[in-house]
């Protein structure tokens, strides 16, 4: 079983926290959320490791890793990832399990590598079209006061000066014009719960377009949380947990067509 220690990896004058643990058939890769550290997959990961391989890791800008030193668009944060699994020599296929921001990073690059993913599972991720309509749901002026203002007072410290935030634009754009998604097996974990000061109109929003994400691919199953918001690994581990689970059977079940 490889090390359950956090290690620091460098490349590219790039420094990557990672934990990398488990065995196993499968490789599970964990992608977090806009500025989560691999920590907050804690309540998910150790109960999936009994059975695979599992690999958490803090983008640039969280954690043990480096700030980013150019703007983090799709392109770089995928290509940064397939470069992290080969200097680890992780070998594919992957079934990718990511929340939120993650889950746009995790759909381009099963777009790109689509020969290396068996599988996707999104942990209450955007669906690529709901960023443009999202922005039609103005917040309340104090969220959008306070949202500017963290973001005016983290360019001064410079911590988030290149944000994957900023970059959301162009990574939609990269996932629209990006080859077709493999027919592979998806799991879409969705919060049915509206988080505090959450537009009405935009939870709706959201709600909808989780169906949406179910038409990526013809093997896709739904799993509704109803006790969660945003964050379902953290509040109902456990369904995110049997998502997985019932995912890695549905590429057993499935493998003769993923060839």
């Amino acid at each position: 079983m490889a090390s359950t220690k956090h290690k620091l990896i460098e490349f590219d004058n790039k420094i990557f926290e990672y934990q990398y643990l488990g065995q196993g058939e499968h490789t599970i890769v964990f992608l977090n959320g806009f500025r989560m550290p691999f920590d907050s997959w804690d309540k998910v990961y150790p109960q999936v490791a009994q059975n695979n391989k599992i690999l958490l890791i803090n983008r640039l800008g969280v954690g043990g890793s480096s700030k980013a030193q150019e703007p983090q668009d799709g392109h770089k944060v995928v290509a940064d990832l397939q470069q992290l699994l080969s200097a680890l020599h992780i070998a594919p296929p992957y079934v990718l399990v990511a929340h939120s921001l993650g889950g746009l990073f995790a759909n381009l690059f099963a777009r790109v590598y689509d020969k290396a993913i068996s599988a996707i599972v999104l942990v209450d991720a955007p669906h690529p079209l709901e960023i443009a309509e999202q922005k039609r749901n103005k917040p309340p002026l104090i969220l959008h006061v306070l949202n500017n203002g963290f973001k005016f007072v983290e360019k001064i410290f410079d911590r988030y000066k290149f944000s994957e935030d900023e970059c959301v634009a162009t990574t939609v754009n990269q996932i629209h014009v990006a080859q077709s998604f493999p027919t592979i097996p998806v799991a879409v974990v969705s919060g049915t719960q509206k988080m505090p000061f959450v537009p009405a109109a935009a939870f709706q929003l959201h709600q909808m377009y989780q169906q949406k994400l179910l038409d990526l691919s013809t093997i896709s199953k739904h799993y509704p949380c109803e006790n969660s918001g945003h964050f379902p690994q953290i509040t109902e581990p456990q369904k995110v947990i049997e998502a997985i689970s019932d995912t890695i059977s549905a590429v057993k079940t499935n493998r003769h067509t993923l060839q």
